[in-house]
């Protein structure tokens, strides 16, 4: 169940991480809604993918994968305070409660 949970976790680090280091269309013009600079997106991508590798060593390393897991939860909640903020709703929000929940599935099966 853990592998699982950490796969879910990584694709979607990962290809959000990607989107946004990349600068993809659709993370630039989520970067201006948000009210934040696209350096600060990328930045956030950065995180993203070192989260990728925090999960993927926390299936070996307990430690390193509840402090991931934990990290990545606290980026989520400001995930979900930026789209409430900017008007978004909960519809707007749900990629990142999606992503909470499945991190919130790794780290239960860590502990």
């Amino acid at each position: 169940m853990n592998f699982t949970f950490a796969l879910m976790a990584m694709g979607a680090f990962g290809v959000s991480g990607t989107a946004k280091v990349t600068g993809a269309p659709d993370t630039r013009l989520a970067a201006d809604h948000l009210g934040m600079s696209r350096g600060e997106f990328r930045f956030i991508g950065v995180i993203e993918l070192l989260g990728v590798l925090g999960v993927t060593t926390g299936l070996f390393v307990t430690g390193i994968g509840v402090a991931t897991a934990i990290t990545l939860l606290l980026l989520m909640a400001g995930a979900v305070s930026m789209h409430l903020l900017s008007g978004d709703g909960l519809r707007g929000s749900l990629l990142p409660l999606l992503a909470a929940t499945v991190l919130t599935g790794y780290l239960m099966t860590l502990t």
